[in-house]
């Protein structure tokens, strides 16, 4: 399996960086539960998905480069985790536009519709991290 490419200190850092995933889920899944969102909310929020996708990039990025393999930008991270095996594929198509989010929200916040930050979470965006972090966990544990 490929898990046994990674070694002890690669295994911490993936449980540490799964985490920070779990730590800003809980703060996107507390700011999506509520009716209305403030802005400092909506910030939160915003903060909490670019944590998620940064942290699932490094552990692609972790498991890229024991395997040898190239991945470049945070989207590609998340396919990768598809393709790799380490998460279901119709997980990694909810982090690819997870990561695509985050991308609008570090680079072009402008264009960015709060409503839609709360809407992606709300429509499949916070289950399918549940479950890279259940996928990811069953990777490293082999």
């Amino acid at each position: 399996m490929m898990s046994e490419l990674l070694s002890e200190d690669d295994r911490a850092l993936v449980k540490k960086l799964l985490w920070e995933v779990e730590e800003a889920l809980q703060v996107l899944e507390e700011v999506s539960a509520k009716p209305v969102s403030s802005r400092s909310d909506i910030y939160a929020a915003r903060y909490a998905i670019s944590q998620i996708v940064e942290a699932f990039a490094a552990i692609a990025a972790r498991v890229a480069a024991a395997q040898g393999v190239a991945i470049e930008g945070y989207a590609e991270s998340m396919a990768f985790l598809g393709r790799a095996g380490i998460v279901q594929a119709e997980v990694a198509e909810a982090l690819v536009r997870l990561a695509k989010l985050r991308n609008l929200i570090i680079h072009r916040y402008w264009l960015l519709n709060d409503k839609r930050i709360l809407a992606e979470a709300r429509s499949g965006g916070i289950e399918a991290i549940r479950r890279a972090i259940e996928d990811v966990k069953r990777f490293i544990e082999g």
